[in-house]
């Protein structure tokens, strides 16, 4: 099975999440997407939230995920048809994966998390490399953002060996031809004289493909750091952090990727 379509099956799975312990009302809204913390006390505190029909102003009021029903605004809130998206700083040394016999991103995930259980990293990122993950159990919008039709721009950072020479750097840039095929165009800019650390956007996501594209021409990348997919960005995020990605960070990429 491809992985395309192994990621947008897995979007599809069942309704089976783990039993969540009682969690504060601000951090559940703020996790999901709702604004800050602060922001989310002062949602809650205006009487926009409803808890089993009942108003709460409270900001520190234990709910149930799964079992209360959560109002704001007059709209309910069905978590268990809730599609859950995150950023999430990937550290160097561990695999992108849920399971693995060597240690998976998922050790830094909260168990309280909401959505847990269903949610999924797109894409991968090398062992070595760090950076920006996007971790959702919506299997459409992974499914587009893996896909090369909609070349979604990749902003990564790199160390190379030896200092990239210019020649190299327009050949890159406009493709080389690599076992599984040509690559597409993308930018390279240098990040310091020396010409070794580099910016580069991508438009596509093949299995190694940074490594294999400087590697065609000599080059050993020693170094990779993704900062951005689309419209998300990694920002001021610290190795390990997790955090949800906003609803207008959300509407931007599905509007880049023909979702609306």
């Amino acid at each position: 099975m491809c992985l395309l379509k192994l990621i947008f099956l897995l979007g599809k799975i069942g309704q089976n999440v783990n039993k969540f312990k009682k969690m504060r009302l601000d951090k559940f809204l703020s996790i999901l997407g709702f604004g800050s913390r602060k922001k989310v006390s002062q949602l809650i505190k205006s009487g926009k939230i409803k808890v089993n029909s009942n108003l709460i102003k409270d900001p520190s009021f234990k709910i149930n995920p799964e079992k209360d029903k959560i109002e704001v605004n007059g709209k309910i809130l069905n978590f268990k048809n809730t599609y859950f998206y995150y950023k999430f700083y990937k550290p160097k040394g561990y695999i992108t994966s849920t399971k693995d016999l060597q240690p998976t991103i998922m050790r830094f995930i909260p168990e309280d998390l909401p959505g847990f259980k269903k949610i999924f990293p797109v894409g991968r990122l090398d062992k070595d490399s760090e950076g920006l993950l996007i971790l959702t159990n919506d299997g459409t919008l992974a499914h587009r953002i893996l896909h090369p039709k909609w070349k979604l721009p990749k902003t990564y950072e790199i160390k190379i060996i030896p200092p990239i020479k210019e020649k190299d750097k327009e050949l890159i840039e406009k493709g080389v031809e690599l076992s599984d095929g040509k690559t597409l165009p993308c930018k390279i800019i240098p990040l310091n004289k020396e010409g070794n650390f580099l910016k580069i956007i991508v438009y596509e996501g093949r299995y190694h493909l940074l490594k294999r594209m400087f590697g065609k021409l000599g080059y050993k990348i020693s170094y990779i750091k993704r900062l951005s997919i689309g419209p998300i960005f990694l920002e001021d995020l610290s190795p390990g952090e997790v955090k949800a990605i906003s609803s207008e960070e959300i509407q931007k990429i599905k509007k880049l990727l023909n979702l609306y």
